[in-house]
């Protein structure tokens, strides 16, 4: 993360640097989904608009099967905007009425229409973009050398209050579980394009693209929910470098009734009258990692000029009881010790890769504030 101060564009260094870089040029089309935003769709909108230092150069709205007024009130701002706003309105079948659907087709109409070396930018309709979105994500891109970038989706200060207590330690022992797990993996395999600290968020919340890497993956998966980790799983099978950017923030709502069947909100709702007895698929044992690691090591020796191929897929689904979680983090404690501390670790080959990389703390404290916004305005 730069030090520069985006609200400060005389004493902003990184700013000035950053202008020189070709990404800064490149045309930035932003994709909103809708579907009955009326109470978040205007937040949204300004919060594009009150971008430091760089706007969108266009914002694409595709309100899908809605019966609210988020069309009304969007185009209300349509000429207020320091950016061209196009609104779309579309309705599907019920059959194939879904989040999935809806972001899949609004970025094929955005790539269909832009420059070919054009920046793709999605975000959700009841969220609102940090001041600063847009310019941290052209930093990373800028500073590596990945053509993707994704972004974390914190909690809205006045949503966080709306789950419970015990939800947010859940989450909080997932977390860090999580950042266990990806030490491991930066220690063993560094990546010079995506260094701790990184975060481990998929969110259609806050992605970007460049238009070669979007055709390239495919586009946005033909799936009715989980696109967007979908997605990232489609660029890493293609070799796409992405950078998880954990200064790239996107605020969300904390809704309990949510438009993406399997999205955020019905997670939510369904864990407030009964906990999950697994955690988040996301996260995988320990073991398994560690044998995903071999494994993609050993292909890439093999075929060095190849993508991954789908080899983690066969390995034996095992998800984490929720009950023994505290165990899994302190094994991957342990792995992790272990690492940081073999002479594998700190030789000179490794030295030479790492960046600095095996200075990563062994103890993971996560932020109790860490997924709502810590310095954003009510």
């Amino acid at each position: 993360m730069s030090s520069g101060d985006p609200d400060n564009r005389a004493l902003c260094i990184p700013y000035i640097a950053y202008r020189q870089n070709l990404f800064w040029k490149k045309y930035r089309i932003v994709v909103i989904p809708a579907c009955n935003e009326e109470n978040h769709i205007i937040p949204c909108l300004l919060a594009l608009a009150a971008q430091s230092l760089v706007l969108p150069d266009k914002v694409i709205l595709w309100i899908n099967n809605t019966t609210d007024q988020t069309y009304t009130r969007a185009l209300s701002l349509q000429n207020k905007l320091p950016f061209a706003l196009e609104i779309i309105q579309i309705t599907y079948d019920p059959a194939t009425a879904n989040a999935g659907t809806a972001r899949r087709e609004a970025m094929a109409h955005a790539a269909k229409n832009a420059p070919h070396d054009a920046l793709l930018f999605t975000t959700d309709a009841d969220g609102e973009v940090a001041k600063d979105w847009i310019y941290r994500t052209l930093e990373a891109f800028a500073q590596y050398p990945v053509e993707a970038v994704f972004g974390q989706a914190l909690l809205l200060p006045s949503e966080y209050a709306k789950i419970p207590l015990r939800l947010h330690e859940d989450e909080r022992a997932e977390q860090a579980y999580g950042a266990l797990l990806e030490q491991i993996t930066l220690l063993l395999c560094p990546q010079p394009h995506d260094p701790w600290p990184r975060h481990i968020v998929h969110s259609g919340a806050s992605i970007a693209v460049t238009h070669q890497a979007w055709a390239q993956a495919g586009g946005i998966p033909n799936i009715p929910s989980g696109e967007d980790r979908q997605f990232y799983e489609a660029l890493r099978q293609n070799g796409i470098r992405v950078r998880h950017a954990p200064e790239v923030i996107v605020y969300v709502s904390a809704r309990l009734l949510g438009r993406a069947r399997g999205g955020m909100a019905e997670t939510l709702a369904r864990r407030i009258i009964a906990q999950d007895k697994y955690i988040d698929d996301a996260f995988e044992m320990v073991s398994r990692r560690l044998l995903r690691i071999r494994r993609e090591l050993a292909y890439q020796r093999t075929n060095p000029s190849s993508p991954l191929s789908k080899i983690h897929t066969e390995l034996l689904p095992a998800r984490i009881l929720r009950e023994d979680l505290p165990k899994h983090s302190k094994r991957a404690e342990r792995v992790l010790n272990f690492l940081r501390h073999t002479e594998y670790c700190l030789s000179e080959s490794w030295q030479s890769g790492i960046a600095g990389q095996c200075g990563i703390p062994l103890h993971v404290h996560y932020d109790s504030a860490a997924k709502i916004a810590p310095d954003r305005l009510e």
